[in-house]
């Protein structure tokens, strides 16, 4: 089950572990009311996402319950035939038998879950740290490219690269753009160590660090929320 921030600090979540520190810090000063309300509903957009994605996996294994032996009987009947077939000819065996098309269409509905996940993750990235950016400076416009994102935070000084967080997130940034316009593992995403040996994969064969993912959205916006001005640190 993937975990929400809360469920994370009561977890100690290997992938929580490593940003603790972090999510002690909060915004002090001049602006804090608006910074401290950014960061609420960035960590509340983000455990609605996750909630989504538990809601989905939880029919998901409900079905499955029903699916499994029905297709299992089904695949020995053909020999197991259908542990054979592959990427590029699934659509072909999912139009001529009904109990692999059904099998196929819950592990389908389990994968564009999944790949809903990092794009509503990254979508969330990508509106909060505008918004921080307009924080900064009001007079700016909102951007969806990155590097100009980026860009206008360095030029007052705010290093996005150097949150802890960054890498794991420019890592979610590739992937939903190879989600959204490819569907494998191209050469650009095999430069990720999750995806060493993957290249030329189907993303929906991929199992995605999820949690990573989840925790380094939660981290990275609360430490760039913080950096756009005074933080101050509570220990738990």
């Amino acid at each position: 089950m993937l975990l929400t921030l809360d469920e994370l600090e009561k977890s100690q979540d290997v992938t929580y572990l490593a940003l603790k520190d972090d999510f002690f810090v909060f915004p002090e000063g001049e602006h804090s009311s608006e910074r401290f309300g950014l960061r609420l509903k960035a960590q509340q957009r983000i455990d609605d996402i996750v909630m989504f994605h538990r809601y989905v996996t939880t029919v998901y294994e409900s079905n499955k319950v029903q699916y499994e032996p029905v297709y299992k009987k089904f695949n020995e009947h053909y020999a197991h035939m259908f542990d054979e077939i592959s990427e590029e000819k699934k659509h072909l065996a999912r139009m001529s038998f009904p109990n692999f098309n059904w099998k196929e269409e819950q592990e389908q509905v389990r994968a564009i879950s999944n790949e809903s996940l990092i794009i509503n993750l990254w979508a969330t990235i990508e509106q909060f740290t505008n918004r921080t950016a307009k924080l900064v400076n009001p007079e700016g416009n909102s951007s969806h490219h990155w590097n100009v994102v980026k860009q206008s935070l360095s030029n007052f000084g705010i290093d996005v690269t150097a949150i802890s967080s960054y890498s794991s997130i420019n890592e979610l940034r590739v992937v939903n753009n190879k989600i959204k316009h490819l569907y494998y593992v191209d050469e650009q995403l095999s430069q990720f160590e999750s995806f060493n040996g993957c290249q030329g994969q189907s993303l929906n064969s991929i199992n995605f660090e999820l949690q990573r993912y989840i925790s380094s959205s939660y981290h990275f916006l609360i430490a760039l929320i913080n950096l756009v001005g005074e933080s101050i640190y509570y220990p738990e």
